[in-house]
């Protein structure tokens, strides 16, 4: 994906080229599903999120916090590394469900 705006600055920019992984993801001590294979997130990962409220629109955040919710279910708490970023400061928790990849690597970094 290719970053849009300033809200991860100064680790990513406008146009920085980021590779990662589109999958489903659980946290820490959340069960896997049986027969459905399930990556983690930690805090400190860097990951692309779809809010419910805004579908097809992805946001590349940092997770400050996680943790598992009444009924086996989780949720994260996400961060700008830019403080003028929108977040979950603005949005409150999201659920598991909303991390759609997390970032691995730059793959080329803006000019």
């Amino acid at each position: 994906m290719v970053v849009e705006g300033s809200s991860m600055e100064p680790t990513y920019r406008a146009g920085d080229w980021l590779m990662g992984c589109w999958a489903t993801y659980l946290i820490e001590g959340q069960p896997q599903t049986k027969g459905l294979l399930r990556h983690k997130v930690k805090v400190g990962d860097i990951v692309v999120v779809e809010r419910e409220v805004q579908p097809g629109i992805f946001y590349v955040k940092r997770v400050k916090e996680a943790q598992l919710t009444s009924g086996g279910g989780a949720q994260i708490f996400v961060e700008s590394d830019n403080p003028a970023g929108t977040d979950s400061r603005q949005w409150g928790w999201l659920p598991i469900t909303s991390v759609k990849a997390r970032i691995k690597f730059r793959l080329k970094r803006a000019r």
